[in-house]
């Protein structure tokens, strides 16, 4: 007997990336706090987890460090221009 699935899956757009970052988002609490947190715009976080685009290495890396961390950690930031930015400027993360 075939069981019917309620989701539809989509290949294509489901990566490593978009797979990650929405595993992001739901740890942030919504697609613009993920952004704020990152430094990133959240147009540019919609486009990342809807697999149109990847976001630029340090970014996923700082996503795969929420994800690993199940949490948004302030070292997660650590290789951002952001957080460098921060540190040069005396502000605080």
């Amino acid at each position: 007997m075939a069981i019917a699935l309620t989701q539809t899956w989509n290949r294509k757009s489901s990566t490593v990336y978009t797979r990650a970052l929405l595993r992001a988002i739901e740890i942030a609490g919504s697609p613009d706090a993920l952004a704020a947190f990152l430094g990133s715009s959240s147009r540019d976080v919609n486009t990342w987890s809807r697999g149109e685009a990847y976001p630029p290495i340090p970014i996923f890396m700082a996503i795969v460090d929420i994800v690993a961390a199940n949490a948004l950690t302030p070292a997660a930031l650590e290789n951002l221009p952001i957080a460098r930015a921060r540190r040069s400027s005396g502000m605080s993360d």
